[in-house]
């Protein structure tokens, strides 16, 4: 089964990936000044700490001027390398004491007119009290680093992230381009695949046409070559028959000669008892040959059949009724040994010749029944059958029919002689127990009727005779001349 587009597993695409990137960039930025905003107000709770503390401390050299003292506090915190610069103030705001790193510039000069520092500079302004009095100010500086130098700090990350979502946009693309080469040649494969399938079948269809159509015409011309025969044959009975009958008439008045000339006189008088006898030799000759004669009639009657050249009377009649009204002579015919099963489920009337359709039945079941020698159970059904083109048969054209068959349990039939059932002629019973005509006559009688006789027979697996004819509209006729 060919899988569809939309149920193929999900994949990222290039666009999505390129989108996943400028997010993750825009997250660091995110983070980053987070952080940046965070270490600031953290910086600056330890400077305000720092500073109260220095505070405390220089109180005391603030109020006595000691400035080596204050200063000796001022050099302790430069051993924090975080701070820039530190100064410690008076109440006339004079520096006592003070320090600056190498490179900055004093802490006064840092101080914007309003008090505050610059952004990328923190100050803190902390006043030195003696109890309620305020006797100095220390200022402590730390320089931070600007946003944008952290930002520069995550730039090798980011450009390893951007060079990383490049090579999986790059490795996305490629993974497109070999999905869809890899669906175009699923499909490829798939279409190739089905056209296959169905140059097999339409070979496999075509070999059957061919075979049909080769059986069809080899029957066509053995049914032209067989009712040909037929007629001639059958004239030429026909003669022979009347030469007897007017032969017989002769002798029995007496006369001997065939063209009615009269005899030369009796040397003799036969007594009664000699003419009698020889009158009794005389019919015996007379009713055999009429016997071969009628036989030979019926054959040509069989091949004429099977050559769809035989007179036909057809009338409306349901098979049903038909079958329920012949099933005492079928159940003769089988004897005890086998067992019919009747399945008639269709009272559809079809337009048939009720003799020849009721020869038809009684041949096939006494052809299951020799084809189960040590007994089984046939089963004769009729039911109706719709061909159209969702259930077509080959050889019928589409509309209703009604199915007539019959089933046995028997030995069953190989291909080969499937194949050649319906031959004239062709019989698989021992010499002198069959003409081979009773298939073949059966299926020229079917196809006359406009119908179709076909069998499905397996070795060991029984046989089963399909009779298909044509539904007819109006009602049916039951009784059989």
């Amino acid at each position: 089964m060919k899988a569809r587009a939309d149920q193929r597993p999900y994949k990222f695409r290039p666009v999505m990936l390129l989108v996943a990137a400028g997010m993750l960039l825009i997250a660091g930025a995110l983070a980053a000044a987070y952080q940046y905003h965070s270490a600031r107000v953290e910086r600056r709770h330890q400077l305000i700490t720092q500073a109260n503390i220095l505070a405390a401390s220089v109180t005391a050299a603030i109020a006595f001027d000691d400035r080596a003292a204050a200063q000796e506090y001022v050099n302790a915190l430069m051993l924090d390398p975080r701070l820039d610069a530190a100064a410690v103030y008076n109440e006339a705001h004079r520096q006592v004491a003070g320090f600056q790193r190498a490179g900055s510039e004093p802490i006064a000069d840092s101080l914007a007119a309003d008090g505050r520092a610059p952004q990328q500079r923190q100050v803190v302004e902390v006043p030195a009290r003696q109890g309620a009095t305020t006797v100095g100010r220390v200022y402590l500086r730390v320089a931070d680093t600007p946003l944008m130098v952290q930002l520069a700090r995550y730039s090798g990350v980011a450009l390893l992230t951007i060079m990383a979502v490049l090579m999986l946009s790059a490795l996305a693309v490629a993974q497109g381009v070999l999905t869809r080469a890899h669906d175009a040649l699923h499909r490829r494969a798939t279409e190739l695949a089905d056209a296959n399938e169905r140059l097999n079948i339409e070979m496999a269809q075509r070999a059957r046409t061919e075979e049909a159509l080769r059986q069809s015409q080899k029957m066509e011309a053995i049914g032209q070559l067989s009712g040909g025969i037929a007629h001639d044959f059958n004239n030429l009975l026909m003669i022979i028959k009347s030469s007897l009958t007017l032969l017989q008439q002769k002798l029995l008045q007496g006369d001997p000669s065939a063209d009615g000339t009269p005899a030369s006189p009796p040397r003799k008088r036969e007594s009664d008892d000699g003419r009698e006898a020889r009158e009794q030799r005389i019919r015996h000759y007379l009713d055999v040959a009429q016997d071969g004669i009628d036989r030979a009639a019926s054959l040509t009657q069989r091949l004429l059949s099977f050559a769809r050249q035989q007179p036909l009377s057809p009338r409306s009649l349901r098979l049903d009724v038909l079958v329920r009204d012949i099933h005492p002579l079928l159940e003769h015919s089988v004897g005890s040994g086998v067992e019919i099963d009747y399945r008639l489920d269709s009272h559809r009337p079809v337009l048939c010749d009720a003799n020849q359709m009721e020869n038809t039945i009684l041949n096939l079941v006494v052809n299951a029944r020799d084809a189960m020698p040590d007994g089984g159970r046939i089963v004769i059904g009729v039911d109706d059958l719709r061909i159209d083109a969702d259930h077509p048969m080959e050889g019928l054209p589409d509309g209703d029919y009604v199915h007539l068959r019959v089933v046995d349990n028997g030995m069953g039939m190989s291909e080969e002689v499937r194949r050649k059932a319906f031959e004239p002629f062709f019989t698989t019973k021992p010499v002198g127990k069959g003409t081979g005509l009773g298939l073949s006559t059966i299926f020229g009688f079917t196809v006359q009727s406009r119908g179709l006789a076909s069998i499905d027979s397996e070795p060991g697996r029984g046989t089963t005779i399909h009779i298909v004819l044509p539904h007819v509209a109006g009602e049916a006729t039951t009784e059989v001349a």
